[in-house]
């Protein structure tokens, strides 16, 4: 089931890399500025792409499995 996002999220998510080898450099990139505990302690992604740095790992991980649709 894609995870629904919003389009300015959507938008960010377009601009990323979607090969096997990215997908796993991203998400292990944005997992590092997460917490233990899941407190977000910085960011992974540039200005260009910020939308995506409040995104809680595990749907992140959910987006670069099963896909994404934005929403109106």
């Amino acid at each position: 089931m894609k995870v629904k996002v919003t389009s300015k999220v959507a938008e960010a998510l377009d601009k990323l890399e979607w090969d096997e080898w990215s997908k796993q450099f991203n998400l292990i990139g944005h997992c590092k500025n997460f917490s233990g505990n899941g407190k977000k302690v910085g960011n992974t992604f540039n200005e260009e792409l910020s939308e995506l740095n409040s995104i809680e790992p595990i749907v992140f991980a959910k987006i670069l499995i099963n896909g994404y649709e934005a929403v109106k």
